[in-house]
């Protein structure tokens, strides 16, 4: 009995209100900073079959859901399963996690004895053991080396948690406080997530709350399919570069895509991509192709549910065996910085479908670091785990936002507060950065610069995205930002430029300085208003020099004020040399 479309409506917002109450217990509950500042994390509720209805949190999730279902299901079938029953899963070749410090947990729902479906949280841990704190280490080449590899088991039951996996996962962690805590947020939000859906059978019924949740994974689908009808049909290729895989230093990696589009249907094509490599750069494909259906959706309206029907018209061609689909064993921690650039190679090969949602490429090198401190301010031994997100692009109608994460649009930041009073740190700046945003008619966002100065011993990790020679690009006129960079003990004698992937040992006084680019512009610079080029020179954003030569607008250094005749001249001879319009 297909529903009304305002029942089904107001039945969409249920649910989605349960899995944003679901999110707000999780952040708000879980013990490690990498959880309750940087919300890495999110909750999701599913159908028995694994199919995902709806998502709240890290939107790049989704697929990850889906894999982790499946596992669990194959491995604890429906069946068997008990009310009080919570499963956790971490393995990216078995399950659907992207590294081993992603953790789900899945709730099965009981409502009157049979399964509705399942409430889901995934998390970050900020150690799960492997070879260095935090456990994304650079020198991995195999999985076994970047932690504890967790087949589906049952974590919790009615009587409570099962004490022997407990101990298994929190002996293999060396911020094992930090982890259970976070495990049991997850529990708790999943639990409270069953709760709030057998209150919405009892209010609606429970055959309507069924229907619910298969109408709207069919209108996600519509809304896909209706928005690709638009495009002209035809064929697009894509491709970008990645330094190197940390291990074989000279050697470019080549990301290229082909995505055709026929009718209401896309096909994305992997068979271009560089082979897998030694370094732990390797995607499996939840995460590459989770990349290229977050490209999709920003070219799509994006009021789109994120639900199990949204990729059923998209269709990967993805071979075994390429960096994008990596064979057992190798290692995949440091998945992000590839997985966004994935994202903006799509996005790239999309313009070709619908350039007026083209945009500048994000900030490339984004990641992440771990410090592991032998004594927290607390006194025992943590894990400081930072997302380092970047800024966005420059869009057709504003310039890029900054500092958001690409592909999640969220801000992670861990405030310095937090940091300084939880770990011996220093953070000695975080600032924004001079001339680090494309330049374009709508500019990208800054970049931004971090320093760190270490307060006593500790082992430090920085796993970024390898965009330290290849830039990020601007689209329709919009110029490139700059590269990422990363320093230790900038301005002494001791000073070493950083490559993407280190590990080191910080001694008391060490710095480490992380410089993030900004994203790419939009159109031609020469368009920008000349006032909002001045703003920029005001706030520190873009230098006088860069204002003349990338958008042809001359300060008056003496007033500080746009010299309009000289703008116009400037600027009627970048005319005449063929700059182009955009």
């Amino acid at each position: 009995m297909a529903l009304d479309p305002i029942t089904l409506e107001v039945l969409n917002n249920r649910l989605r209100e349960t899995v944003t109450a679901m999110e707000y217990l999780l952040f708000h509950s879980g013990y490690s900073t990498i959880l309750r500042e940087s919300f890495d994390g999110s909750a999701a509720i599913c159908d028995p079959q694994g199919h995902l209805v709806v998502t709240s949190g890290f939107p790049f999730h989704l697929l990850p859901y889906a894999y982790s279902v499946r596992a669990i299901l194959e491995r604890h079938p429906l069946e068997r399963m008990q009310d009080g029953d919570s499963y956790l899963e971490a393995d990216p070749y078995i399950g659907g996690v992207f590294h081993l410090p992603d953790q789900v947990i899945a709730t099965p729902v009981f409502v009157e004895g049979e399964i509705l479906g399942l409430c889901l949280s995934l998390t970050h841990k900020a150690d799960v053991g492997g070879m260095v704190p935090g456990s994304s280490a650079a020198a991995a080449r195999e999985i076994w080396q970047e932690g504890l590899l967790l087949p589906p088991v049952r974590y919790w039951t009615k009587d409570g948690v099962v004490d022997d996996i407990e101990a298994i996962v929190t002996r293999n962690s060396r911020s094992a406080e930090a982890l259970a805590g976070d495990l049991r947020a997850q529990v708790g939000c999943t639990t409270v997530g069953a709760q709030r859906l057998r209150a919405l059978c009892a209010e609606y019924g429970t055959d309507t709350i069924k229907e619910a949740f298969v109408e709207l994974r069919g209108l996600a689908e519509q809304r896909v399919r209706r928005g690709l009808a638009e495009w002209p049909d035809g064929e697009a290729e894509a491709e970008s570069w990645v330094d190197h895989d940390g291990v074989d230093l000279d050697t470019p990696l080549r990301l290229h895509v082909k995505v055709s589009k026929r009718g209401e249907e896309l096909v994305i094509d992997y068979s271009g991509m560089h082979d897998q490599v030694k370094g732990p750069l390797n995607l499996r494909p939840q995460a590459s192709e989770m990349g290229g259906l977050m490209a999709v959706l920003t070219y799509l309206d994006p009021g789109i549910s994120m639900n199990g029907g949204f990729w059923r018209p998209i269709q990967f061609i993805n071979p075994e065996g390429k960096i994008t689909n990596a064979r057992w064993p190798a290692p995949v921690n440091n998945y992000f910085g590839l997985t966004a650039l994935v994202y903006g190679t799509v996005q790239k090969a999309l313009a070709r479908f619908n350039p007026q949602r083209a945009v500048g490429s994000a900030g490339l090198g984004v990641g992440a670091i771990s410090i592991g401190h032998h004594q927290t301010r607390a006194g025992k031994q943590g894990i400081q785990y930072e997302i380092q997100p970047s800024s966005l692009g420059g869009t057709p109608e504003h310039d890029g936002t900054s500092p958001v994460l690409t592909m999640a649009h969220v801000t992670p930041n861990t405030p310095v507060e937090i940091l300084e009073t939880e770990y011996p740190v220093l953070v000695r700046c975080h600032q924004w950065v001079r001339d680090t945003a494309g330049a374009g008619r709508y500019r990208g966002g800054p970049g931004w610069r971090k320093e760190y100065q270490a307060l006593s011993e500790a082992v430090f990790t920085l796993r970024m995205g390898h965009q330290f020679k290849y830039p990020g690009w601007g689209v329709l006129g919009g110029q490139a930002p700059p590269t990422a960079r990363a320093f230790a003990n900038r301005g002494t004698e001791r000073e070493r430029a950083l490559g993407p992937l280190e590990t080191m040992e910080l001694r008391p006084g060490d710095t480490v300085t992380i410089e993030i680019p900004g994203g790419g512009g939009y159109g031609n610079p020469l368009r920008r208003e000349p006032e909002r080029v001045l703003q920029d020179v005001l706030n520190r954003l873009v230098s006088i020099e860069s204002a003349r030569r990338d958008y042809g607008v001359v300060i008056d250094t003496q007033r500080l004020v746009v010299d309009e005749a000289a703008t116009a001249q400037l600027r009627a001879s970048r005319q005449q040399e063929g700059r182009p319009e955009a």
